[in-house]
């Protein structure tokens, strides 16, 4: 059979198949490339790939590009079925993008001696040129290649274009290896030397092969390693001194450390070294790591085997390779053992459990919400502070299930975005839970059969706002015991919540008085001409958050407006509103100063503004009249009756945590007048906190708050009673006469006469009886 290849041939490339007869060329077949360009049929090479006796195909495309795939050259396989090929390859092999990956094919021999030929294809266009290997083998070609060889790496490098050309199969050296040689455009050739292969016999073993831990010493566990080695090309005269490192890794899928060490280094991997021609063997004795939490598991034991190699010496002739050789398969260099626990779980060594679980959510008390369906509700409020999350486990024979003990029992918890955790609480035993937004809570090792134990998960609830509608976690048992039933396990607690406030009225009652005179309604141009003002202050606060868009307070009001015939009692003027988003309450129906009065500025009184100071006077004398009323008179919104109250209602919308309500008014100071002179009138009206919105889960109690204005007669001061002037000129000319005759009275009884000079000495001569005799100085001075 003779094989050509025509790159160019219609512009795709093209093999010919042809087979001498009668002295002339007969063409068998003709395979035509499958891309323009590609040169399909650059290099060809011929070998049986599988060792099935007959020939392969592989012919190389170089120019072949994918450009989606990154792809660029590409060698076609045409595996030989008895003696014939399909038109279509049985396979291709890919190179990079520009690589010119096909560019040479070449038949290298059975280069690591195994009984399949093996193939090499250039790339010389990728970096400095490289050089694939793939090995032949029973199944085929695989898809990967075997070995890569770089021209940069290749003696002293230098190269830009190696594996333009291959040629291989031959024996150099004289090793009983086929050598390859390797051709470029920089003038110069690498004949790589294939190294010996060597099969490599191991020997790994662990004893016992189950552990008791309650009884085990201090070496209680042995494992030993033995290693020999035979030529993959048969010749049983090589006897080289060759140097296995090997290392054993104890516990070797523990996540956490190990449960074993080596007693001669006390770490868990030992790394040794074994030159042989012959078998050799070494023991390494372990001892536990004390506690074995972990007794289902078993303790996995690695053995990894790779060749020692020094690094050889710089001479000028060529090294012998018998001291180089490689591993045939460095892929099976890697070994496992396993080694159990004994553990009391029956005779197969097999712990069957049956872990349960049942949770519910409870309050900071203990106490279960209540249940609507398979969910439980909250009624939720800023006081709320904490949530538990009350948590049963239990390992219980049932019918047809056995409840051995269950190891390393852990339950996983959901943390939900609005709660955060904040503690574990337990009284059977301590539960150890970790974790931010997923809680894994240890159960004990192991969780004994017939064991039941409930703990607590305390949330804050800090997270809940008026957005939240539900929380749902959700709980996983898990533990390394045989149980196939364990499922997620969802709880779903829904949230109403409950909006807090503080609803007051400032000042709660109000005494007022009524005077003056009757005024009627077309006479009044200003709300002072009413009567007194009154006003009331509602004040709302919230505890938490604000409402926001999730719905609106609204104050209810019932107004005394009227008493029973009609006339007006409390004339609402104005009514103001801070906090929210609109400055004043407008109700429907134009109840708010419907007589358009001129009202004081800023609401004030007119005397704060404008009235003139009242000037002092001389006080008056006058006495106080108290009155005599004669009932009290109840004028109360909540009983009807007597009194004509109006309904309206002031929303809060948008308010933050505090709003105020100020709602003035004048009493209506005729009506009193004419209706209720000497009588003290109690009025009495209602105001409402509700909440409208549509959110079903956010509700809130309604309250109510009552407003009293208690109303009294001015009490008047009268002047005394002013005697005429005719009788005060009477009483004076009365008092003169009166004053005349007794002045005469006395006059006539000598009241008014005076005594002589001679009577005067008589009489001071009888005062002399008693007293000296006074000189005549002293008489002379008397008498002027």
């Amino acid at each position: 059979m003779l094989v050509t290849g025509s790159p160019r041939d219609d512009n795709r490339g093209s093999v010919t198949l042809a087979r001498m007869q009668y002295s002339a060329l007969k063409t068998m077949l003709v395979l035509y490339g499958e891309q323009v360009g590609s040169y399909f049929g650059n290099s060809i090479a011929v070998t049986d790939l599988n060792s099935d006796g007959w020939n392969d195909l592989l012919v190389g495309a170089p120019f072949y590009f994918d450009r989606k795939e990154e792809k660029g050259g590409a060698v076609y396989i045409f595996m030989n079925e008895n003696g014939s090929f399909q038109n279509q390859s049985s396979f291709v092999l890919f190179g990079f993008a520009g690589s010119a990956f096909g560019m040479s094919v070449a038949a290298i021999g059975d280069v690591n001696q195994d009984g399949f030929q093996d193939f090499a294809v250039g790339a010389p266009f990728h970096g400095s040129g490289k050089v694939y290997i793939w090995m032949g083998s029973q199944q085929g070609i695989p898809s990967k290649h075997s070995q890569v060889i770089e021209g940069k790496d290749v003696g002293k490098g230098g190269f830009h274009t190696f594996g333009y050309s291959i040629n291989g199969g031959m024996d150099m050296d004289g090793n009983k290896y086929p050598d390859v040689l390797i051709g470029s455009l920089d003038n110069r050739i690498a004949l790589l030397r294939a190294r010996p292969v060597i099969h490599l016999n191991k020997s790994f073993s662990v004893k016992p092969n189950i552990v008791d831990a309650n009884h085990c010493t201090d070496s209680c566990v042995t494992v030993k390693v033995c290693f020999s080695y035979s030529l993959s090309n048969g010749d049983k005269t090589f006897k080289k001194n060759i140097t296995v490192k090997y290392t054993v890794e104890a516990d070797a899928d523990a996540r956490r450390s190990s449960r074993l060490r080596f007693v001669e280094n006390n770490q868990d991997s030992y790394t040794g070294f074994l030159s042989m021609p012959s078998t050799k063997c070494k023991e390494l004795k372990l001892s536990l790591v004390e506690p074995v939490r972990n007794k289902i598991q078993p303790v996995v034991f690695s053995l990894n085997v790779s060749l020692y190699e020094e690094t050889p010496k710089a001479q000028q002739a060529l090294q012998n390779l018998d001291a180089f050789p490689v591993l045939y398969k460095e892929g099976d260099v890697l070994d496992k053992r396993e080694i159990h626990f004994q553990k009391e779980c029956g005779t197969d060594n097999k712990c069957h459990s049956n872990l349960q679980l049942t949770a519910m959510f409870a309050s900071e008390q203990q106490e279960p919400f209540p249940s609507q369906g398979e969910d439980q509700i909250m009624q939720y409020d800023s006081g709320v502070k904490k949530v538990m999350l009350v948590v049963t486990v239990t390992n219980l024979p049932v019918s047809g299930k056995l409840a051995e003990d269950a190891h390393q029992a852990k339950v996983n918890i959901t943390v939900p975005p609005s709660l955060h955790y904040s503690a574990v609480r337990s009284k059977d035993q301590v539960i150890d839970c970790e974790g931010d937004e997923t809680l894994l809570c240890e159960l004990g090792d192991p969780f004994k059969s017939m064991q039941t134990t409930t703990f607590q998960i305390i949330f804050e609830t800090s997270g809940i706002t008026l957005y939240t509608r539900e929380i749902e976690t959700t709980l996983q048992l898990s533990t390394l015991s045989e149980q196939n039933d364990l499922t997620p396990k969802s709880i779903v607690l829904m949230v109403e919540y409950k909006l807090q406030t503080t609803f007051t009225v400032t000042p709660h009652r109000i005494d007022s008085e009524f005077s003056g005179t009757v005024m009627g309604e077309s006479a009044m141009t200003t709300a002072n001409d009413v009567g007194s003002p009154v006003e009331y202050t509602f004040e709302v606060k919230v505890q938490g958050e604000p409402l926001g868009t999730m719905g609106t307070l609204e104050l209810d009001f019932h107004w005394p407006l009227e008493v029973a015939n009609g006339k007006w009692l409390l004339y609402l003027t104005e009514i103001l509103m801070k906090g929210t988003k609109d400055s004043h309450c407008k109700p429907s129906g134009g109840i708010v100063n419907p007589l358009h009065l001129l009202l004081d500025s800023g609401g004030r009184r007119k005397r704060e503004v404008g009235d003139p100071e009242p000037q002092e006077s001389e006080p008056q004398p006058s006495v106080t009249q108290h009155p005599s009323p004669r009932d009290n008179i109840l004028l109360d919104c909540a009983l009807g009756g007597n009194v004509k109250c109006i309904h309206f209602s002031c929303l809060l919308q948008d308010m933050n945590n505090t709003a105020k309500v100020i709602v003035r008014a004048r009493l209506w100071n005729s009506t009193m007048l004419e209706d209720y002179t000497d009588d003290r009138v109690i009025v009495k009206g209602q105001a409402t906190l509700n909440l409208v919105t549509d959110k079903p889960a956010i509700k809130m109690n309604s309250e109510t708050r009552e407003f009293v204005l208690n109303i009294d007669p001015k009490l008047t001061d009268k002047p005394l009673y002013q005697v005429p002037l005719w009788i005060i000129i009477v009483a004076v000319l009365a008092g003169v006469l009166l004053l005349g005759f007794i002045i005469l009275l006395l006059w006539k009884c000598g009241f008014f006469r005076r005594a002589n000079r001679r009577e005067m000495y008589e009489a001071k001569a009888q005062k002399a009886e008693i007293k000296i005799q006074p000189s005549e100085n002293e008489r002379l001075s008397e008498e002027l």
